[in-house]
């Protein structure tokens, strides 16, 4: 399962072709030969207008651990390939065996907000070894950073009139993820306060919460009874689950069962029908009954688009959302398409040209610029640019924007606030910085910081404005003069 792979360190959390090009490096004399790539992501996802970062240090715990054992030769030993004969040769498998990661990473931390066509991780090291850890990286970012910004889209979207309204993840049963680990970490660090799924809380250490399920009611002889039971056997979690049968007469039936019991009721949810309507139906019915400070649940397939038109137009009065499906399968956008390429080998900067897929050469960084306190625009540069000191342009930067049809520069003065995105990580295959000590919650609390340092046009659910994100004229000039020369080799 998933969280095997990572904690193992497993070596074989790759593709097949990843040992395959090894071995020919390895043939051919090329393997250890110093190699730059980048990962970086072409699109925002859910037509929004920025990605929030995670999955990061669940990456570097994998990269950490890593190493090829007698086993993992073995079974690479007994491979076959298209004519019958071994896949790999003895050689190249003696030279793997004991093989632990040597590799050099900068990364955007978790939290972090960043956009299309920012690199957001940078691996040197040995030829083959770059390209080793590239599927693994790509399958815990894409995946825990579409749910994390899912998770902020739908916090956004139930607090959209001012009121702070929890978001709790109910998602287990319908992720694709074995045991829902990432997406409750993703849920988690995108704003959700807690989670049904028991062994994720467990294992990550956030609250676990939940309600009652239809079964349990339908287990006694009528509604009534199935309430004070639940009430008795479960004083410390004492929401009900109101719409098995009717749901006017279950609201009623959980006061009665409160009243009876002389068990405090904390809320009651309701899961299917009218949600707004039935909002305003139960919402009176428990004030007559002197019982306002009861909390209002919504579950039922709920998202972003749903929840906000609940806030803001129906004006339901939901205590608390709780999403599960549309949250935790990315519903609407299951794949964020995030790609690892080639930025430089042996010290020279490489390009890939090819209709809309043109990359940024050479090893790359991504300049933030801040004003009063508010994200202002990003400036991808070459790597060993010296521009920031103390947090302040040490110069005038002017970019080229990537993100227009048209091209227009903009300059950003000496003096500026700004900072660099990517931090150093892991040196030679350890972990170092901030990121070793890292708590899941203190990934949180920055990427809600982060989430205000960002305009609310950019998080409008529907046509958000469009982030600047620039290219540096220096990155910009060796672009184009690289495809130039490629265009006239090609003639």
């Amino acid at each position: 399962m998933t969280m095997n792979n990572i904690e193992s360190g497993t070596p074989f959390y790759c593709d097949l072709y990843h040992l395959t090009m090894a071995q020919a490096w390895f043939l051919d004399g090329k393997h250890e030969e110093p190699k730059t790539s980048e990962a970086f992501f072409r699109r925002n996802p859910f037509n929004g207008g920025y990605l929030l970062a995670a999955g990061l240090g669940e990456f570097l715990q994998w990269a950490e651990k890593w190493q090829i054992s007698k086993d993992d030769v073995a079974y690479l030993a007994q491979l076959k390939g298209n004519s019958g004969k071994p896949l790999f040769t003895p050689e190249f498998l003696k030279y793997l065996e004991g093989q632990k990661l040597r590799l050099n990473i900068q990364a955007v931390p978790e939290g972090e907000i960043v956009f299309p066509n920012e690199p957001v991780l940078q691996v040197s090291g040995p030829n083959w070894q770059v390209d080793m850890v590239e599927a693994a990286f790509l399958n815990i970012f894409n995946a825990q950073s579409l749910i994390a910004t899912k998770a902020a889209r739908i916090v956004q979207a139930a607090r959209a009139d001012g009121v702070n309204r929890p978001v709790l993840e109910f998602g287990l049963r319908r992720a694709q993820d074995g045991g829902c680990f990432q997406p409750t970490r993703a849920a988690y660090i995108g704003g959700c306060v807690g989670t049904s799924n028991v062994k994720a809380a467990q294992y990550y250490g956030i609250l676990p919460l939940g309600t009652m399920a239809h079964s349990f009611v339908m287990s006694y002889e009528n509604e009534l009874e199935a309430f004070k039971a639940y009430l008795r056997g479960a004083e410390g979690n004492t929401t009900l689950l109101i719409d098995t049968y009717d749901t006017r007469e279950g609201a009623k039936n959980a006061i009665r069962a409160s009243k009876e019991t002389g068990i405090p009721l904390a809320g009651v949810r309701i899961d299917s029908g009218d949600l707004a309507y039935w909002s305003h139906e139960v919402k009176n019915i428990l004030k007559s009954a002197n019982m306002s400070d009861v909390k209002l649940v919504a579950s039922n397939d709920l998202d972003e688009y749903l929840i906000e038109n609940l806030v803001m137009v129906q004006k339901a009065e939901y205590d608390i959302y709780a999403a599960g499906t549309k949250l935790v399968t990315a519903y609407d956008m299951p794949a964020l398409g995030g790609v690892f390429k080639t930025k430089s080998y042996k010290g020279e900067p490489k390009i890939k040209i090819a209709e809309g897929k043109t990359t940024i050469p050479g090893a790359t960084n991504v300049l933030r610029i801040m004003r009063d306190g508010m994200f202002e625009g990003d400036v991808v540069v070459k790597a060993d640019e010296n521009l920031v000191q103390n947090n302040s342009l040490q110069q005038n930067v002017i970019s080229y924007t990537l993100n227009s049809q048209e091209k227009k520069n903009v300059t950003f003065n000496k003096g500026e606030q700004a900072y660099f995105l990517l931090k150093p990580v892991m040196a030679e295959g350890k972990i170092i910085g901030d990121d070793k000590l890292r708590s899941l919650e203190n990934i949180r609390r920055t990427a809600q910081r982060n989430l205000e340092c960002l305009h609310p046009a950019y998080k409008r659910l529907v046509n958000p404005h469009l982030y600047g994100v620039g290219l540096h004229r220096n990155l910009y000039a060796l672009q184009q003069s690289m495809i130039q020369a490629h265009l006239a080799k090609s003639k």
